[in-house]
C-alpha cells in the first residue's frame, strides 16, 4: 500500500463526503479509492468510515485520524513548496477557538481579511468562554484573554495588552457613594468574571505611586461571560471591572461611569495559544501575524 496516496484518498473522502467525489478530485476510479481505504483500515486494524447504501460517515477514530492526516498533508505540501522555492499559500482548514464577546466584536471582519489574503484557507471558528483542550478537541489555535500568566504545556504568544476599566451605572452610584479608594470596593456589590478568579474570592488589582492595592471583592453575580456582566452593570446591579473593549460603548453613552480614575488598573493580555510544535504550520503563522496587525490598532 502507498501510505501517502492512501492518506490523500482518505482526506479527500472526508472533505468531499463520498467515494465518488474523492475519485473525481484525485482522478482515480471509485474502485481504486475503495481499495485504498480498505488497505488503510486493514493496516490500522480499525474502521475509519461507516458506509451504508445511503450515506457515508466517519467513525470517531476516523474523525480524529482525518484531522491528523490533514495536518500531515498540509505540512508536506508547505515543505515541498518551500524546498522548490515556490510561493506558498495557506490551504486547508484552520480550527480556531476564541472568547465569545471578543470574537463577536472583531473576528468576523478580521477573518474576512484573512480570506482575501489567503483564498484557499478555510476557518472553522468556535466561540466560547470555556478554555478548550486544543489537542484533544483538534484546534490549531486559541485566543485567550487573561489578567494572569497562562500555565500549561501549550505555547502562549502574547499579542497585545488591553486596559481594564472599573465603572458602574449612574443608578447604582445614586444609591451607593462612589468608592474613593480600592479598599472601599469591599463594601460594594461587585460583578465578577468566573473564568479569572474563584467565585468565592475574586481579587481585583490596582496601583498608584508604585504601590499595589489588591482587593478581595464580593457580590451577588458571578458569570463566565463579560457581556452578561456589562448588561447587569448598566441595569445598576453593581460595579464592574472588565477589559475596555467590552465597556467602551456604554462609557461613551454615559450608561456607565468610570471609577478610581487616579489609580492604575490591571491590563488584560491577549494570547495566541497553540500546541508546541517544532514547525508552526503556515496557516497558523499567517493568522497570528494578522491578529498582531489588527491588535496593534484599537481596541485598547
Amino acid at each position: 500500500m502507498d501510505k501517502l496516496t492512501a492518506l490523500r484518498v482518505f482526506c479527500s473522502i472526508s472533505e468531499c463526503g463520498s467515494f465518488v467525489g474523492a475519485a473525481q478530485r484525485l482522478g482515480l476510479s471509485t474502485a481504486m479509492v475503495s481499495k485504498h481505504i480498505t488497505a488503510l483500515e486493514r493496516e490500522l486494524q480499525t474502521r475509519l468510515i461507516q458506509r451504508t447504501t445511503r450515506r457515508l460517515t466517519l467513525t470517531e477514530a476516523g474523525q480524529d485520524y482525518a484531522r491528523r492526516a490533514s495536518h500531515i498533508l498540509s505540512q508536506l505540501a508547505e515543505a515541498d513548496a518551500l524546498a522548490s522555492q515556490q510561493s506558498v499559500s495557506a490551504s486547508g482548514t484552520l480550527r480556531l477557538a476564541a472568547p465569545l464577546s471578543f470574537g463577536m466584536r472583531y473576528l468576523g471582519q478580521w477573518l474576512a481579511l484573512l480570506r482575501q489574503r489567503q483564498p484557499l484557507l478555510e476557518v472553522e471558528l468556535a466561540l466560547s468562554d470555556r478554555q478548550v483542550d486544543l489537542v484533544e478537541e483538534g484546534f490549531d489555535l486559541a485566543l485567550r484573554i487573561s489578567t494572569r500568566p497562562l500555565a500549561g504545556a501549550l505555547v502562549a504568544r502574547q499579542l497585545a495588552s488591553i486596559d481594564m476599566v472599573l465603572c458602574a451605572a449612574p443608578s447604582y452610584l445614586a444609591a451607593n457613594p462612589a468608592p474613593q479608594t480600592p479598599q472601599e470596593l469591599e463594601r460594594h456589590a461587585c460583578l465578577r468574571y468566573s473564568q479569572e478568579q474563584a467565585a468565592t474570592q475574586a481579587l481585583w488589582l490596582f496601583e498608584r505611586d508604585g504601590q499595589a492595592y489588591p482587593v478581595s471583592v464580593h457580590g451577588a453575580l458571578t458569570a463566565n461571560n463579560g457581556d452578561v456582566l456589562v448588561n447587569a452593570a448598566v441595569a445598576g446591579m453593581g460595579v464592574i471591572y472588565q477589559p475596555r473593549f467590552l465597556l467602551e460603548t456604554q462609557l461613551a453613552r454615559g450608561e456607565l461611569l468610570p471609577l478610581l480614575s487616579d489609580y492604575r488598573t490591571q491590563r488584560a493580555e491577549v494570547y495566541a495559544v497553540y500546541p508546541a510544535r517544532r514547525y508552526l504550520p503556515l496557516k497558523v503563522r499567517l493568522l497570528i501575524e494578522l491578529l498582531q496587525e489588527m491588535l496593534a490598532q484599537p481596541p485598547r
